[in-house]
């Protein structure tokens, strides 16, 4: 979805929110209460039904959007650049809605690149100081992330503040990875988890056999995507499966590459519940740096 570019702001200019408490969003003199994101699209998204009740119309040139997902077509959407206020900070920038989309609680979502700040500063509730820097990647048109190698591999980590579930999402692809280096076995339950921009999808439970860690982090569990191929996220191998009482450890099994499908992602988010035990996350744009005090 790069419809635009954001300039940064000025080193020293921060501001601190509470993670559950809305930023407040002024557009054509209405009030909004917008939901901080830090595991999704950054852009200010609004929901649907608030584009209705103000009456805004897509530019007349190129304004249309999509969100694409490993280059398959998940929404296609609307989008008119805007003056509106940010926290009280005015800022012009194209706002975007996506068509067939319910929308979750108030008005919509934006993410810390389309903050005009240079510092967000989340404040977590934790105790926990310690300081861990991992570098900063994305934009205002994907998401704020960073980079994490295990011991099957590489992978794309995000801080989801939003993501209150008990425990971390992987994507298919980088599930099974972990499942494979981590000794990890899928289990019966699965269930629906949000995965971007009012989307679903169903994913199962991993159990490791060692603790996956990361940063100031240990899982010895994870919610893998189950594996559909619909999209980027749902790409990849199968992840093991329980041993069966009728396995033959003699029998040989041929089975040949399966390269169709798109492009796997290999992207792991972190929620509220690893979380927790930290008391900032701060994204800083002019240092390409996310700074976690856990």
């Amino acid at each position: 979805m790069a419809v635009g570019a954001h300039g940064v702001a000025a080193q020293d200019d921060v501001l601190e929110v509470d993670p559950d408490e809305p930023i407040a969003v002024e557009i054509s003199g209405a009030k909004l209460d917008i939901l901080l994101q830090t595991g999704a699209s950054d852009r200010l998204t609004l929901h649907p039904q608030t584009v209705e009740r103000l009456a805004i119309k897509p530019a007349a040139f190129f304004g249309k959007v999509s969100a694409k997902i490993g280059g398959v077509k998940v929404l296609t959407g609307r989008n008119r650049p805007m003056t509106f206020t940010i926290e009280g900070m005015r800022h012009k920038a194209r706002v975007i809605w996506f068509e067939g989309v319910t929308g979750g609680t108030g008005d919509g979502s934006i993410g810390p690149w389309a903050i005009p700040r240079d510092r967000v500063a989340i404040r977590l509730g934790g105790t926990a100081t310690t300081p861990h820097i991992f570098p900063l990647y994305g934009s205002i048109s994907n998401a704020g992330y960073t980079a994490a190698s295990h011991d099957g591999g590489g992978m794309g980590v995000l801080f989801a503040v939003e993501h209150k579930g008990p425990y971390p999402i992987a994507t298919a692809a980088a599930g099974a990875a972990i499942a494979r280096a981590y000794i990890g076995v899928a289990t019966d339950e699965v269930w629906d988890e949000a995965i971007a921009l009012g989307i679903e999808r169903p994913v199962r439970l991993v159990r490791l056999g060692r603790p996956l860690v990361i940063g100031p982090f240990s899982f010895d569990a994870i919610a893998v995507r189950v594996r559909d191929r619909r999209d980027g996220l749902g790409a990849g191998d199968k992840l093991p499966e329980p041993p069966s009482p009728d396995d033959d450890p003699s029998e040989i099994i041929v089975t040949a590459p399966d390269n169709k499908g798109p492009q796997p992602i290999y992207t792991l988010k972190i929620g509220r519940t690893a979380l927790a035990q930290c008391s900032m996350l701060e994204y800083v744009k002019s240092a390409k740096e996310i700074r976690l005090s856990c």
